[in-house]
């Protein structure tokens, strides 16, 4: 969705007209725009993009059957934040409806920031960055120099070490739910 169509979709279906410019700075840091993102909150977090709103609300059930953390949607909610906002697993790709819940949502977020006159702006900001920081609850993980030199000191890399031993199966467990169970899956043209 560009950004032109979300500011005419966040007029009609946010909660106040005033909302608009605080959601859309929402959405624009958690998904870019985009209302059938998907991701599973894993080590290290997996984006998946649905090509329509079955697929979406299919990937997202099975995530959290899984037991997978999941974020989905235009802003990226979490399973508590979703149930703060009254969406469900179905509602949260509706854009119009995930706009109105992430209104909700915000409003509740700004009036337990007891916000006064003269601070409202600032309560804001620091409602908005609430979000933005949930998006993000995983570390990066640390980067290595490649190969096993030791930057600060000079040492070459032994080039002699053995390969690390290779697994004989691959894992394919792709929410990494640790069931010990697989699936073939393919696709007949």
């Amino acid at each position: 969705m560009d950004p032109a169509a979300f500011a005419a979709l966040a007029e009609r279906c946010a909660p106040t007209p005033e909302l608009v410019r605080p959601l859309t700075a929402i959405v624009r840091k958690a998904s870019s725009f985009e209302p059938l993102l998907i991701t599973v909150q894993a080590r290290k977090p997996v984006p998946i993009q649905a090509s329509d709103r079955d697929e979406a609300i299919q990937f997202a059930t099975e995530a959290i059957a899984t037991g997978q953390p999941v974020r989905t949607g235009l802003a990226q909610l979490d399973a508590a934040d979703m149930k703060e906002a009254g969406l469900t697993a179905t509602t949260t790709f509706d854009a119009c409806k995930h706009i109105a819940g992430l209104g909700r949502l915000f409003q509740a977020r700004l009036q337990a920031a007891n916000v006064n006159a003269s601070g409202h702006d600032q309560a804001i900001a620091r409602v908005v960055a609430s979000f933005a920081t949930n998006t993000s609850r995983t570390t990066p993980e640390p980067r290595t120099p490649p190969g096993d030199a030791d930057i600060s000191t000079g040492e070459t890399p032994n080039l002699n070490a053995p390969a690390p031993a290779i697994r004989e199966r691959p894992n394919w467990d792709v929410y990494r739910s640790g069931l010990g169970t697989s699936a073939f899956v393919y696709g007949r043209l």
